[in-house]
């Protein structure tokens, strides 16, 4: 392609042909979204971050991960959590809360002068790659008012997005500058702007990817091609010999998550590898209706959007679609067609900026977000620009059969731009509070009325959860305020949500949360029985172990216990039986770093002890420190293989890398302690997990049998028997 600076000018000095409109209209389009509070992940990355709340905290801020929380209480974090570091976008949200702390209308508004600064940017990046005007000022209107930005500048946490995006920009207009040939100085003045591109998000590793085929865009002659290519490689890399070692150091030795994503975000985790290619169809197919019409808007597309077990469905189709298109277009790079040219560069750089999210190569937290898709945008809405260009020019140009409908198509288009525009604007107000976001895109009025039937496509257990959690607050404030009808109907919406959220995915959260509702209801009993379902589900909650050792009764006797072996313990410090007793205290009482100090030093001073060995094992489970759990229970089974306990134990620790041994241990301590749920559970588990879904679907419909019409773990057994069945169907 020639540069832009050698296009002669069309049509004189119009006004829109100018960066301005983009930058304006990107600045309006979400300036409301400055009176808007935090939502969502701001509470936990920016409202209730101390990392932020200096600037000389330099390792919190600059070698620590993203979600990174650690205290004196839990000093041990998730090692399974999202591995992200994003330490710019953190010394970013520092900077601002030393200019005016936890108001959030300067973090807003910090985004959106960086969106309106972008729009800008894409603005001379299509300058020089489309070499037309007046098509980069249509492409960056386009990219300033499309509403699939709206979760990245409204939401504060997209912060960044909006970084790594604008630094990827300057660092493609360094490296391509406007009036000379693209040389090494110019990719090394690129470098720092794609070091600080991915310190500000991971995404922008695709920059190498897109350089190069900018760079290809643009030409070069062919007797320096070999050599110049190698150097002006080296320079692309140069930037990740740096990140790649602070990432290693600041994720505690990895690069990537450890285990896998939560199936709730991101359902293909559970897919075998047919459904993962149908699945990753499926995304692209969202992400293509996103990008054309943007009408139904969400910030959570879960489990219940994406199905890998739902086989081809119509956003599958439309993935297809779009893989065939963006092939088509490669091929154009054969073309001597300019519009054709274009668009193969277009699209290749797209490629390359989509594959990291789409759940192809790499499965990551999320099946799919629309604030992913703010950078791979950019040559997406520039292709799409060049592709609609090109159908006018060719229809309603000189000669054209549209030609005398030039001007109703002119206004259509400029309808259509307005359209987006206001969609923009009303979904910057969406994100005004978790309150309006979440009822927003889970379908609901107002008032909080479940419609009879709901779109699956609304539905999110995640979303039903949180909503559910504000709603039982609600309840909480209305009870204060001696309001009994009021905190029943608050109640009885949090029970309806949390009903939707166990149909879609029965976990422990949501019934943690029908505990709640039925503890302020005053059922104790029933409230005790969902917190011990909870609690076979999700072993590790703190808070689920609290509250139900509140409710047995046995919180304030279990203190009195804690503290009176407490005392034994700092009398008698090299009895181990007594460090072991106080430890299976301490887990009552949800203590569970406090227990695990004790059952190290019991194990230390009894290496051999089955009983210590065993505590020790299960405080390494609920402190998530799987590993170290594995190796502690299998030194119990080699001393005391009738340890039922334990083979549950290892049985469940095993079921994601090994599930021939879980079974062997599910089957050894079903054998053992026949009659007991969680043997039963485990076993048919195991069997599922073996590919022997026959068995497994027999196991639970006897346990289903088995279970008390009212029981909190039938409606777990249900869901789990129906997937099941539509897998092996």
């Amino acid at each position: 392609m020639k540069r832009a600076d050698a296009e002669p000018r069309r049509g004189g000095q119009r006004w829109w042909l100018g960066p301005w409109p983009a930058v304006l209209l990107g600045a309006l389009c979400f300036a409301n979204s400055s009176f808007n509070g935090f939502t969502y992940d701001d509470n936990a990355i920016v409202k209730h971050n101390p990392r932020i709340r200096s600037l000389t905290g330099f390792r919190q801020l600059w070698l620590t991960d993203w979600w990174f929380e650690r205290s004196d209480e839990e000093p041990i974090v998730d090692p399974g959590r999202d591995r992200l570091y994003r330490p710019l976008t953190l010394f970013s949200f520092a900077l601002n809360y030393a200019a005016h702390e936890l108001r959030p209308a300067g973090y807003h508004l910090t985004n959106i002068a960086l969106h309106a600064a972008i729009c800008g940017l894409v603005w001379l990046l299509a300058r020089r790659l489309l070499d037309d005007p007046p098509l980069a000022a249509i492409a960056a209107v386009l990219f300033a008012v499309h509403p699939i930005h709206a979760e990245a500048v409204a939401g504060i946490v997209g912060r960044g997005e909006l970084l790594a995006t604008g630094l990827i920009l300057l660092g493609l207009l360094a490296l391509l500058p406007r009036t000379a040939a693209p040389g090494l100085r110019h990719a090394l003045r690129a470098a720092p702007a794609f070091l600080a591109a991915l310190l500000a998000k991971e995404t922008a590793v695709c920059y190498p990817a897109v350089a190069a085929i900018a760079l290809h865009a643009a030409g070069r002659a062919p007797a320096r091609r070999a050599r110049w290519w190698l150097t002006q490689g080296a320079c692309l890399l140069l930037p990740l010999v740096a990140y790649l070692p602070l990432r290693y150091y600041a994720l505690e030795r990895h690069l990537i998550r450890v285990g896998q994503p939560s199936p709730m975000f991101n359902p293909l985790v559970d897919a075998d590898l047919p459904e993962r290619l149908v699945g990753a169809l499926t995304v692209l197919g969202h992400y293509v209706r996103l990008l054309i019409v943007p009408g139904r808007l969400s910030c959570d597309y879960g489990i219940a959007v994406i199905d890998p077990r739902a086989g081809v469905e119509l956003p599958t189709l439309i993935g297809g679609v779009a893989v065939a298109v963006l092939l088509a277009a490669l091929w154009g790079s054969r073309s001597r067609s300019p519009i054709w040219r274009r668009l193969a560069v277009l699209s290749a750089m797209f490629l390359a900026s989509y594959v990291l999210i789409s759940n192809t190569v790499l499965l990551i937290g999320v099946s799919l977000a629309e604030r992913l898709m703010y950078w791979p945008s950019v040559p997406a809405l520039l292709g799409l620009t060049v592709a609609l260009a090109g159908a006018w020019r060719r229809w309603c140009g000189p000669g054209g059969p549209l030609r005398r409908r030039a001007g109703l198509l002119r206004a259509c288009g400029l309808l259509l731009l307005a359209a987006l525009a206001l969609r923009s604007v009303v979904r910057s107000s969406d994100w005004k509070n978790d309150e309006r976001l979440f009822t927003t895109d889970l379908g609901l009025s107002q008032d909080w009325q479940t419609p009879t039937r709901w779109n699956p496509q609304r539905q999110s257990a995640h979303l039903c959860n949180s909503l559910a959690r504000i709603a039982i607050a609600h309840a909480v404030d209305a009870a204060n305020a001696g309001d009994p009808a009021a905190r029943d109907r608050w109640l009885e919406r949090a029970a309806r949500l949390l009903e939707v959220a166990l149909d879609i995915h029965p976990r422990g959260e949501a019934l943690k949360h029908l505990g709640t509702v039925h503890l302020l209801r005053g059922d104790e009993n029933l409230a005790l029985r969902y917190y011990e379902s909870a609690l076979r589900l999700a072993p590790a909650d703190r808070s689920i172990q609290q509250a139900a050792a509140r409710l047995r009764g046995a919180a304030a006797a279990d203190e009195r216990r804690a503290a009176e072996l407490e005392r034994a313990v700092q009398e008698q410090p090299d009895n181990a039986a007594l460090r072991v007793e106080l430890a299976r205290v301490l887990i009552a009482l949800g203590r569970n770093y406090e227990a695990l100090q004790q059952c190290e030093q019991a194990v230390r001073l009894a290496p051999d002890d089955v009983a210590a060995l065993r505590s020790y094992g299960e405080a390494l489970v609920l402190n998530l420190q799987r590993e170290r759990a594995l190796e502690a229970f299998r030194r119990v089974v080699a001393r005391d293989p009738q340890d039922w306990q334990t083979h549950a134990n290892l049985a469940a620790l095993l079921a994601d890398d090994d599930p021939a041994a879980a079974l062997r241990h599910a089957q050894s301590a079903c054998r053992l302690q026949p009659h007991n749920l969680q043997t039963q559970l485990g076993l048919a588990e195991a069997y599922a997990l073996n590919g022997q879904t026959d068995e497994a679907l027999r196991r639970l419909r006897n346990i289903e049998r088995g279970l008390a019409a009212d029981d909190p773990l039938r409606r777990v057994v249900g869901q789990r028997i129906r997937r099941l069945e539509r897998e092996r169907r």
